[in-house]
């Protein structure tokens, strides 16, 4: 897959439709639904480029209202995920510190996860 080609997506009339705003796809693409307007844009990628057949990306169009709850939602699933891998690397420090203290049975206690748990994280990389 070389390249891929970006379409903006869009909610009318009770339908989804593309728009490529780039111009390597002319018209615009309908469908019922997400699922079925990607498949239909890669069905025709490996048509119109068999030996080098691009990839989707859809960029949402979306309604003032419904725009905002979904930028709100994505920053805030990025700082959960960023929280949470934060939150491993610390349970693999305190594990270890604790352990090198303590045992695995107390140092799970203290940390409030299974014995298991501990163990995994202190023979972790």
């Amino acid at each position: 897959m070389s390249k891929t080609i970006t379409y903006v997506i869009t909610y009318e009339n009770g339908r989804w439709v593309s728009r490529c705003p780039t111009g390597e796809i002319e018209g615009v693409g309908v469908a019922g639904s997400l699922s079925q307007m990607e498949r239909d844009l890669v069905e025709m990628h490996v048509w119109a480029w068999p030996e080098d057949t691009p990839g989707v990306e859809f960029v949402f169009d979306l309604p003032g209202h419904v725009a905002g709850v979904v930028t709100e939602y994505r920053r805030e699933k990025e700082l959960a995920e960023a929280h949470a891998k934060r939150a491993a690397e610390l349970a693999v420090k305190a594990a270890k510190v604790l352990t090198s203290h303590w045992s695995e049975p107390d140092t799970a206690r203290v940390m409030g996860l299974s014995k298991q748990r501990v163990h995994q994280l202190k023979v972790s990389a």
